[in-house]
């Protein structure tokens, strides 16, 4: 990395962040000065200096050059992606219009689809940015966007008053095609004065093919392009989430029958059912990290870590686009990976029984995606149970709400169940990560069962 002066160099050498914090500082108090200095260093060296800093601190820098496009279209489409979500696309609307083709393609394919439905509110918003550049800037724009993009977007928006076709000819005229709201008549009418061929090329695909089509091709053309990103496809993503051959029911019958079996610990308190010690317990694909390592397994190709990370990553980004997660948010990100790991984890130790030998060999026979989607089914399980307490909740007029186990209840009730952590159900709940969550989770719910069926003032 170039050097700037002697301040950035020797024992006390600042980092890159440093030194890019320092920038920013100087950009807020002397701009000439900070311009002038940023200007010595190469784009490479620019572009490392904006990456290292969060993206809701990079605007500063990536506005000083006097000509910026060389630095934007540098920064790899993930990274402007994440930082235009952070700050907003009309904040950051001078680094949109010098953004390259693929990386205007890559935002919008990440943000105006949901599944494999186009968000037609999040394309025109786009779209009305795109229309506050200059003529230059929005032709490159627009012919950059992909066309079956275009035309999805403006089939349901673009009404014909008329239109001739003469020998297979296709002839339109501007006064005969007007758009449904002001967004799309001013897209119509500037792309008419830029390149009136183009014009009539979109229109005409547009009225000529039925809505099915169009929105297939555009559905494929967007998924080749994720393919190309390393992004799985809808279709492809929506898999992690499909059952296996395992017998949840058979599982969770065996634990209620225990449970029933035992009335003076089912009506106990949460302490009595599972000790303290084990709601503290480890991942136990953490466990099993530590037992591979200390019985040298760590050393079997088809357990070594780099192995299980890729997979890992892998199961990540097919629920990221299973959930519809917003890849340009980093807190978003983080919830996703978090929630994997620890489905993954408690698949394992479902599947294995809590024996990490077994677990072990899991490892070297099955994919990671196998534990992730047992989990899945136990949670899908879990859910579906906690629905039909509410239904009966509902049919009492807040029974449970009123009772002593509301806070119980409510954790239960979160898009992904929490586990209740006091005896008496206080409290928010955290996270299932373990066996004995899990377990624990389905007690709470059989007792807010029984809660329900006691005879009322009981």
């Amino acid at each position: 990395m170039t050097q700037l002066g002697p301040e950035t160099s020797g024992a006390g050498a600042l980092t890159t962040t440093q030194q890019a914090g320092e920038l920013r500082a100087l950009a807020r108090t002397d701009l000439r000065a900070a311009e002038a200095r940023f200007a010595l260093l190469p784009v490479t060296d620019q572009r490392e200096w904006v990456l290292s800093l969060p993206p809701e601190e990079r605007l500063e820098l990536l506005l000083l050059p006097e000509e910026p496009t060389a630095l934007v279209q540098s920064l790899p489409e993930m990274e402007l992606h994440r930082t235009v979500q952070t700050l907003g696309k009309w904040e950051t609307q001078e680094v949109v219009e010098v953004a390259s083709e693929a990386q205007i393609n890559f935002m919008l394919d990440h943000d105006c689809w949901r599944g494999e439905s186009l968000d037609g509110r999040k394309f025109f918003d786009w779209l009305q940015l795109f229309l506050e550049c200059d003529d230059n800037q929005i032709f490159r724009i627009l012919t950059g966007i992909n066309p079956d993009l275009l035309a999805l977007a403006l089939k349901k928006h673009v009404r014909f008053d008329h239109d001739v076709m003469v020998d297979d000819v296709y002839f339109l005229d501007p006064d005969w095609v007007k758009g449904s709201q002001p967004v799309v008549q001013l897209f119509l009418e500037r792309l008419y004065s830029l390149d009136p061929n183009l014009w009539v090329r979109l229109l005409g695909w547009v009225r000529m093919h039925t809505k099915g089509t169009i929105e297939a091709d555009a559905i494929e053309a967007r998924e080749s392009r994720l393919r190309g990103k390393g992004f799985p496809t809808h279709s492809l993503a929506i898999t992690v989430y499909y059952p296996i051959d395992f017998d949840v029911t058979a599982l969770i019958g065996g634990w209620r029958a225990a449970f029933t079996a035992t009335p003076a610990a089912a009506a106990a308190g949460v302490d009595a059912m599972v000790p303290a010690s084990a709601r503290r317990e480890q991942l136990f694909i953490l466990r099993l990290a530590d037992w591979l390592r200390q019985h040298d397994s760590a050393a079997d190709l088809e357990c070594q870590p780099a192995r299980l990370e890729g997979e890992l990553i892998e199961v990540a980004n097919k629920v990221m686009v299973a959930d519809q997660v917003d890849i340009g948010d980093s807190r978003q990100q983080r919830e996703t990976v978090d929630k994997v790991r620890r489905w993954i984890s408690l698949g394992l130790e479902v599947a294995a029984s809590g024996d990490l030998v077994v677990a072990a060999q899991m490892l070297r026979d099955q994919r990671l995606e196998y534990a992730f989607r047992l989990a899945a089914m136990l949670f899908d399980a879990l859910g579906t149970a906690v629905v039909q307490v509410q239904k009966r909740e509902q049919h009492t007029g807040g029974r449970l709400i009123s009772g002593p186990y509301f806070a119980a209840y409510l954790a239960l009730c979160e898009p992904e169940p929490l586990l209740p952590l006091a005896s008496d159900g206080a409290g928010t709940g955290h996270p299932i990560n373990t066996l004995a969550d899990y377990r624990l989770a389905w007690n709470w719910v059989w007792r807010l069962e029984a809660e329900l069926d006691a005879p009322q003032g009981v």
